[in-house]
């Protein structure tokens, strides 16, 4: 990313005056996860501090398995092997293999992230759907129909119904102003 030098008239038209400053100090420090909390479970979904006995998560709507924090249904599997983490939202989504992670303002269609971005309308009801295949591959697609603002894969606009292959720390946009990391662990192709 590159910033011009303050000038004196206020005015920055020229290209030439354009400084290239490190990424690592555009994005700042990379924060830790929260830590467990015995006063309740933490959500799989937005990571937020959820009361015991809660079925699903009052900031985004995931389900919370039992409510206990024991690893129910609805809690991440340990060592997750792909997250995708909303940085402006602070919100985190696992990807189970097997089941599409639907991102979008529709809460029937999009259950663990319509909660997050429902009052976001850069973001389509139905944007776009990430799948982890059975070889451990990742991958996203903006839905059929497409989207008013797109969805771009680090800078390269995605065209409707195409799957495109993600990787350990691309950066997704939903629309011009929500983006999220992919983050993958573990020893698969991924």
């Amino acid at each position: 990313m590159t910033t011009p030098p303050p000038r004196y008239d206020g005015h920055r038209d020229d290209p030439d005056d354009w400084i290239t400053i490190p990424e690592e100090e555009v994005r700042g420090p990379v924060l830790a996860p929260p830590p467990p909390d015995a006063a309740g479970a933490r959500c799989p979904g937005c990571a937020a501090l959820v009361p015991s006995g809660t079925s699903r998560c009052p900031r985004c709507l995931a389900p919370i398995g039992d409510g206990s924090g024991d690893g129910g249904e609805g809690t991440a599997p340990a060592g997750s092997p792909v997250v995708l983490h909303f940085d402006t939202l602070a919100l985190r989504l696992p990807v189970r293999p097997g089941e599409p992670l639907r991102l979008g303002r529709d809460p029937d269609w999009a259950p663990l992230s319509a909660g997050a971005l429902k009052d976001l309308s850069t973001v389509s009801r139905r944007h776009a759907s990430v799948t982890v295949g059975p070889d451990g591959t990742v991958w996203i697609a903006e839905e059929a129909d497409g989207t008013l603002n797109g969805t771009w894969v680090n800078d390269g606009h995605l065209l409707p119904g195409e799957r495109h292959r993600l990787r350990h720390g691309d950066r997704v946009r939903l629309g011009l102003r929500v983006g999220c990391t992919v983050r993958i662990t573990g020893d698969g192709p991924c």
